[in-house]
This record gives structure tokens, C-alpha cells and sequence, in this order.
């Protein structure tokens, strides 16, 4: 992975984590201190090509961070929180 690659990535978890959402190219390109998109938007598209980022369809700002190995976390753990979630949006 380049430096600006990762600087990129970076960049992206931190807002996410902090937001909860992606940040826009032009947001994204701010924060790493590029003036136009296009640099950053070959970035993302090789951070998906290599399965670091993930496009979520039909979403706003449909990026996300490939999420963890779910096979890794106890069923009951799994079944614990979805049963939580249910409970809170019915």
C-alpha cells in the first residue's frame, strides 16, 4: 500500500468512526489536503480493489470499511445483539 494510500484510508476510518457515515470526495480530499478530488478518488477506488473499503448500494455516501470477519464472533454473540437491535427498532 502507498503513503497515500494509507494516509487516505486513515483519513476515511477516523471520519467514519467519528460520523458513523463517509465522507464526501470533496471532504475527503480537504481533510487529506489535496485541492481536487480526482487523486483521491483513484485512492478509494484501489482501497476497494483491494478490499479495504466496501460500496454499500442504494446508500448516501455509500462507502463503509470492510467490516471485521463475523465467522470469528460466537454465534451467541451474534444472536445477542440481533436480538438487542430488534428489541430497539422492533
Amino acid at each position: 500500500m502507498t503513503p497515500e494510500m494509507q494516509k487516505v484510508l486513515d483519513t476515511f476510518l477516523s471520519y467514519y468512526e467519528q460520523h458513523r457515515v463517509a465522507p464526501t470526495f470533496r471532504e475527503l480530499a480537504a481533510l487529506v489536503g489535496n485541492k481536487g478530488v480526482s487523486g483521491v478518488h483513484s485512492q478509494v477506488k484501489a482501497l476497494i480493489k483491494r478490499g479495504h473499503l466496501v460500496r454499500l448500494p442504494g446508500a448516501d455516501r455509500s462507502l463503509a470499511p470492510n467490516g471485521p470477519d463475523l465467522r470469528a464472533v460466537p454465534t451467541g454473540e451474534l444472536r445477542a445483539e440481533l436480538s438487542r437491535r430488534e428489541n430497539a427498532h422492533g
